[in-house]
């Protein structure tokens, strides 16, 4: 009787260890997975995408946006810049690849789910890499009339009480110039240099094409000139 409950014991044992190693076995593949799709999320983050090309690229993620939004593809803007579009991907391939080398190392993943996972993030990459988005009509550029007077009253010396009671006296902002020493010319310069300015912020930032900075800069010098000399 002794034998029998010491062998059922041990034959307890022998069915025991199995499952918990499978359990164990089974709990680490599934945290294996978790690790993996984290990575794979990270990696194909459309905004990380485009911070992570620009050491690739050789352009700041201004640039790279003003050319995105403009309809330009990565694999457009990587070409563009006299790079390919595989190299890009697997550029940003790249710091997937060692992390995920490095939790085969440590036991976290298989050498097979590795390569799986690589394979998706790449399949994925490529698409982003080569997508074309539809160009967004841009807002219509607008300024603050604070943008126009502001340095209109610097540069001529004025403050805004005395360039209206001349104004209403009858002259123009030209003919205030001239009395103040200074041009038409040169007033309706400052005004448009100080715009530019702003605009030009605007466009580093990646929030206006240059395209359209231009067109506003070339309607604003002829609507100030005209405002300038009474027109």
């Amino acid at each position: 009787m002794k034998l029998k409950l010491v062998a059922a014991g041990s034959a307890a044992a022998l069915i025991l260890v199995p499952v918990a190693a499978a359990k164990s076995h089974h709990h680490g593949h599934h945290r294996g997975q978790h690790y993996a799709a984290k990575i794979r999320a990270h990696a194909t983050d459309r905004g990380g995408v485009v911070s992570a090309a620009v050491t690739y690229l050789g352009l700041d993620r201004a640039a790279i946006v003003a050319k995105l939004r403009s309809g330009q593809s990565l694999a457009q803007i990587a070409v563009a810049q006299g790079k390919t579009a595989d190299g890009l991907v697997q550029a940003l391939l790249a710091p997937a690849k060692l992390k995920l080398d490095a939790a085969v190392a440590a036991g976290r993943l298989t050498a097979a789910q590795e390569t799986a996972v690589l394979g998706r993030i790449q399949t994925a990459l490529t698409n982003i890499v080569n997508h074309v988005a539809t160009p967004k009509p841009e807002r219509p550029v607008r300024v603050s009339p604070a943008s126009i007077l502001q340095p209109a009253l610097s540069y001529l010396g004025l403050d805004f009480k005395a360039v209206v009671t001349q104004l209403r006296s009858g002259k123009t902002l030209a003919q205030i110039a001239v009395d103040q020493g200074k041009t038409a010319a040169g007033l309706v310069d400052a005004v448009v240099a100080s715009v530019k300015a702003k605009l030009d912020a605007k466009v580093a930032a990646g929030r206006l094409s240059a395209a359209a900075e231009s067109t506003f800069l070339g309607a604003l010098q002829t609507n100030v000139t005209r405002l300038v000399n009474g027109a």
